[in-house]
């Protein structure tokens, strides 16, 4: 909870400086747009008049003045003094009483008045023309406050204006000498055609409500965590008498069920075959991974009445199924199943309900728990004999064993996801050489975890005659499995590529 109020914090103040920092560059950008206008109307007519007599040039000057935007006044300069005035005719002012901040281009500055118009702020842009000569131009500073005010429109308390060291000029169209406001959320956006940057600061009702929205969002966030950890550590962390006691209580309530992974064959994508996949949908904790449990069910009294569920459900909902397509029936089972008493009797009649033409394969997990039992190679025997097959899972993980398959009378090799993820990408060789050693053994070799086209691709050209995966398809129920069972067999039939080997 402490971490999710924390990070919510965080978050506001990233979100209100994103908020002040897009304001500050809509600022600058108008600004720029006025400044750019100032600077390039009329600049070479102007340029040519400076240093001429302002009796010769006067009329000229307020001429052109006229037709440049947001200006009050244009002045020229000669000898680093203002000598001709658009507006007065003849005057005689220092440059030096104008402060300028120069720029990459032309040199800007803000006064707070002028001798002309006291208390009216005025921003100034000089243009050099030549070492002697140059023109000033003088903006209303209203044009500038009317730019800033959008600012404000959009939350900030105040935007302003700063050009070097003279100063910054307001939303209200103020003049202050100082560009700093202290004790305030501020944004810093400078331009980069020009010397001056806008400052932003947010309102305290803008600060205070994005706040409390981030605060809300990471009060409801921690308490889901809390609520998952809670649920994690009563399903994964608790004591194995507790989870034990909700499995036994899900089995009685009806909380499982079972979903299924369509097996196909990789030159004709034919369906050949489902994996039955058990899933625990919680009343109140939702949908729980069977890794959270399954490994103290596996070491428990449970894993009897579990794999019992699993196989009965499985083998009478794909007994629904149209009774034409041949179909292999996938199920995972522990070692700990093939030395259960009545596990053999209890395969045995299951393989008496499927339709001719389906078949039952158990796929073996946690395969370093097989040891050299005669009982065990027995159990295989009797099985096998009905029909059953079998596959060793997730091969070529670190506990791995190439002598079960010598040992054990396996019908399939599947290769794990980590394995097929790397085949597209210099991984080929691998799987290549695993194929190779399930044909001496007279296996076939079935890939999980395909996801892309260019996976299929790499593992039907090393010689993988089955795969299964999400670009296939992800699993479904029985029930949504039926339309997709019903489509292969019709693209099948169409096709005559399904064949009793195929099972």
């Amino acid at each position: 909870m402490l971490a999710a109020i924390l990070i919510s914090e965080h978050q506001a103040n990233l979100r209100l400086s994103e908020h002040d920092r897009l304001i500050g560059d809509d600022l600058v950008e108008s600004v720029d747009r006025i400044l750019d206008n100032v600077s390039s109307r009329r600049r070479k007519e102007l340029a040519a008049l400076a240093g001429q007599p302002c009796k010769q040039v006067a009329a000229s000057l307020a001429n052109l003045e006229t037709y440049l935007r947001y200006v009050r006044a244009v002045a020229l300069v000669s000898g680093d003094r203002l000598y001709c005035s658009s507006a007065l005719g003849p005057i005689d002012r220092p440059l030096s009483a104008y402060p300028l901040a120069a720029g990459s281009g032309d040199s800007i500055g803000l006064l707070p008045q002028t001798r002309f118009q006291p208390g009216v702020p005025v921003l100034v842009i000089f243009h050099r023309t030549a070492p002697a000569t140059g023109v000033l131009s003088i903006v209303e500073g209203d044009y500038i406050a009317d730019a800033l005010a959008h600012g404000v429109r959009y939350g900030a308390q105040i935007a302003s204006m700063s050009v070097g060291d003279t100063g910054l000029i307001n939303a209200q169209g103020a003049y202050e000498p100082t560009p700093v406001r202290r004790g305030a959320h501020a944004t810093h956006v400078t331009s980069r055609k020009w010397p001056f940057a806008i400052s932003v600061y947010s309102s305290e009702d803008f600060i205070s409500g994005m706040h409390w929205k981030y605060r809300v969002a990471g009060l409801a966030v921690g308490l889901l965590l809390d609520g998952l950890i809670a649920a994690t550590y009563l399903l994964a962390f608790a004591p194995r008498r507790l989870v034990l006691t909700a499995v036994r209580q899900a089995l009685r309530r009806n909380e499982f069920h079972v979903v299924y992974q369509p097996i196909i064959d990789t030159r004709s994508r034919a369906l050949i075959g489902v994996e039955a996949l058990l899933r625990w949908q919680h009343p109140k904790w939702g949908a729980i991974s069977p890794a959270s449990f399954m490994g103290q069910v596996e070491a428990s009294e449970m894993l009897g009445p579990v794999t019992e569920f699993v196989t009965r459900t499985a083998v009478a909902e794909m007994g629904r199924r149209p009774p034409a397509m041949p179909l292999r029936i996938a199920i995972n089972v522990a070692p700990g199943d093939l030395l259960r008493k009545g596990f053999v009797a209890h395969v045995e009649a299951l393989t008496a309900l499927l339709p001719a033409g389906a078949c039952l394969v158990l796929e073996l997990t946690e395969r370093f728990l097989l040891g050299k039992s005669a009982r065990t190679a027995a159990i295989f025997s009797a099985l096998k004999a009905n029909g059953v097959r079998f596959a060793i899972d997730d091969f070529g993980t670190e506990h791995s064993n190439l002598d079960l398959l010598g040992r054990f009378q396996f019908d399939y090799v599947k290769i794990d996801r980590q394995f097929v993820n790397q085949v597209d990408t210099g991984g080929a060789e691998l799987i290549k050489g695993i194929v190779s050693v399930a044909k001496h053994y007279g296996l076939q070799v079935i890939a999980e975890g395909v996801e892309t086209e260019s996976q299929h691709a790499a593992l039907l050209k090393v010689g993988v005659p089955f795969a299964q995966g999400y670009l296939y398809q992800r699993p479904v129920s029985a029930e949504e499995l039926t339309a997709t069972l019903c489509q292969y067999q019709a693209i099948s039939e169409e096709r005559g590529d399904v064949h009793p080997d195929h099972v």
